[in-house]
């Protein structure tokens, strides 16, 4: 009797066990898909883009997509049917990466350090009271087009000369406005597991609360600051609404050259377009590998309680 109970018992995990594994590859499959077709479209010549049924792997693979957003094809300009909408030639590849790196990491560091200190004080001191976390949170639950417009109608008043408009403060400072809240809530969390019984045998000790927070706060969530991190610059990398409207011109992101490519003649260009996404991933990635052992200690950070 308890060995056919054993044996049911064993079939139930084998098979929890394989439906985990199987759920887990299909979820993979779905994640990692966008990115191979992207990939994939990027090294097609225009004849495959649209193609039926589906071509996955290039027949006839080619570089000229690449050499088109790098602007280092016939001329050095581009082919003659690559335009951006608006009439203007293809930009470079460099400027919308150089320009989103700069926005999304100052904008990141800013997010994460003021979300830091204001989650320690909700934390330690009520800070606002109980509904104030919610409050910020309704803040990142509004769409970015409410605010979109009437901060472009305050860039454009006369007395700033433009210093707002089209530049790096002019979209820094409402990516900071938009990330914050999120920035506020992850760190809330990692806030909460450190013990208070540290900070008080510090401040027994004669440390004031700089030195708390230089000593004991910001080593204990230094896990957390890397998560915050990377999930507040890949909020501000792939922010489009705010970018389209408040600049394009000087200053264009990467999402907003995104939105360009297309031609009189052919429509979207898909592959200059895949090719560009390709890029852009890259920063993402190396992010990523460079700060990986914070990320998966942070993702861990509060699930194992006693």
């Amino acid at each position: 009797m308890a060995q056919a109970y054993g044996m049911t018992r064993s079939r139930k995990s084998f098979f929890a066990k394989t439906s985990s594994y199987m759920f887990l590859l299909f979820w993979l499959f779905v994640t990692l898909f966008p990115i191979f077709w992207m990939v994939s479209t990027s090294f097609k010549p225009p004849q495959e883009w649209f193609a039926w049924p589906p071509i996955w792997i290039p027949v006839e693979p080619t570089i000229n997509n690449y050499e088109e957003i790098l602007a280092i094809g016939p001329g050095g300009t581009g082919s003659e049917n690559t335009k951006l909408a608006g009439a203007q030639q293809v930009l470079t590849a460099i400027l919308p990466i150089r320009d989103s790196l700069i926005v999304a990491i100052i904008s990141s560091t800013i997010a994460v350090v003021l979300g830091s200190f204001l989650a320690y004080t909700i934390s330690r001191y009520q800070t606002g009271g109980k509904r104030y976390p919610y409050i910020l949170l309704m803040i990142r639950m509004m769409p970015p087009i409410v605010i979109a417009v009437p901060v472009l109608a305050y860039f454009s008043l006369p007395w700033w000369r433009g210093a707002l408009h089209d530049n790096y403060l002019g979209l820094i400072l409402p990516y900071v406005l938009i990330t914050l809240p999120y920035a506020v809530w992850l760190m809330l969390s990692f806030m909460h597991e450190i013990p208070r019984e540290l900070e008080n045998a510090a401040r027994m000790m004669g440390a004031g609360r700089i030195l708390v927070m230089r000593k004991v706060i910001i080593p204990l969530i230094r896990p957390g600051l890397a998560v915050t991190f990377i999930f507040t610059f890949i909020l501000n990398w792939s922010e489009f609404l705010l970018a389209y409207t408040l600049a394009g011109q000087k200053l264009v992101t990467v999402t907003v050259q995104l939105s360009q490519y297309e031609a009189a003649d052919v429509g979207r260009l898909y592959g200059p377009q895949a090719a560009f996404g390709t890029i852009a991933i890259i920063p993402l990635i190396i992010l990523g590998f460079m700060i990986q052992k914070h990320l998966v200690t942070g993702f861990s950070f509060g699930m194992v309680r006693k």
